[in-house]
């Protein structure tokens, strides 16, 4: 009975268009920019052989082995957010199963028992389920040897479009660092991005009694418009420029255009969470140092430094996060993730 564990970071987007018109999931997704953070999904499991029978031979035939327990079609699952109560709704984790199966990555035979955990909240901007299916991917990799990674990233990237979960953040996690994705689709092919690495705590805010799930917008026709115009605008800018450290500046100047111009920040929620962090940071010192960026799409925030040479300090943001308690909002101190390979 193997037995293995993987984690993914999360990842959240600054700036992004919709690009969802192609017909299949591989082809769909968003060219944008982001990163990718330390806290994530983990997912824990194991693989057990059901025991095989083989039917009556036949003419002195050895006939093909058949399944005897159907228990071997089915996964057990248990989810549970970071303070350890359940999330009921595993769907886009069986639909996971249920392709890689189809792949022939996982055999009729084998029964897999999974626990995933989450370290942030879903649907507030930070990827979690991409990380999950990504997490996953990495654990059935680790229980069977079979495949590759980017065999399982691509199958992640079509069932998160799938189920409308997102659209660039399997892409965007997959190489890790700070991203730019510059052509859409799954990973290897034909999605294309770049990244760079960074080393900065990061301090999520967000409010938790406001979720908004993705869907909600990529799936409304005049939302896709404002979106998709205002990410194209800050991408023309970006791909002008090299894409490393020196860009973050930038980065971070573009996030603000396209949050305002995409109408985001126009919403009350998210609104009234930037006031409520910028007058908690006014409270500290880090007004100099750091910037709240909203993170799409949730109503959340990461506070992010203005300069990747002078970066605030954990103690900083854990006071920031301190403050942003009191007034009643959830908080989680991170840090970015580094480079990796999409291979």
């Amino acid at each position: 009975m193997p037995e293995a564990t993987a984690r993914q970071g999360g990842h959240i987007t600054l700036l992004f268009t919709v690009e969802s018109e192609q017909r299949l999931p591989r082809d769909q997704g968003s060219c944008g920019a982001g990163f990718t953070v330390h806290h994530g999904v983990e997912a824990a499991g194991t693989l057990t052989l059901v025991r095989q029978q083989p039917s009556a031979q036949s003419a002195g035939v050895e006939p093909d082995q058949r399944i005897t327990d159907p228990v071997a079609q089915r996964a057990d699952i248990t989810v549970t957010d970071r303070h350890g109560s359940a999330i009921n709704d595993d769907r886009i984790y069986r639909s996971y199963i249920e392709s890689c199966r189809f792949a022939t990555l996982l055999r009729p035979h084998e029964h897999l028992t999974l626990q995933v955990r989450l370290d942030c909240p879903p649907s507030q901007g930070f990827g979690m389920s991409a990380a999950g299916l990504m997490a996953l991917g990495g654990l059935l990799l680790k229980l069977t040897g079979r495949g590759s990674r980017r065999q399982y990233l691509k199958i992640a990237h079509q069932v998160e479009r799938q189920h409308s979960g997102g659209l660039g953040d399997v892409l965007g996690a997959s190489v890790g660092g700070v991203e730019l994705r510059t052509h859409p689709g799954a990973p290897g092919w034909p999605g294309q991005v770049e990244s760079f690495g960074a080393e900065t705590p990061v301090l999520l805010v967000w409010e938790s009694t406001q979720q908004r799930h993705t869907s909600s917008y990529i799936d409304d026709a005049g939302w896709k418009s404002a979106i998709t115009k205002a990410g194209h605008d800050c991408m023309k800018r970006l791909t002008q420029i090299p894409w490393d450290a020196k860009a973050w500046p930038r980065l971070i100047e573009e996030s603000a255009t396209f949050a305002e111009a995409s109408g985001m920040m126009e919403e009350d929620g998210r609104s009234s969470l930037l006031t409520t962090v910028r007058e908690a940071m006014k409270k500290t010192d880090l007004e100099s140092l750091a910037v709240p960026c909203l993170c799409m799409l949730g109503t959340s925030v990461a506070v992010l430094p203005v300069d990747l040479d002078r970066t605030p300090q954990e103690e900083q943001l854990e006071q920031l996060g301190a403050l942003c308690l009191e007034q009643g909002l959830s908080m989680l101190l991170t840090r970015l993730a580094p480079v990796r390979s999409n291979e």
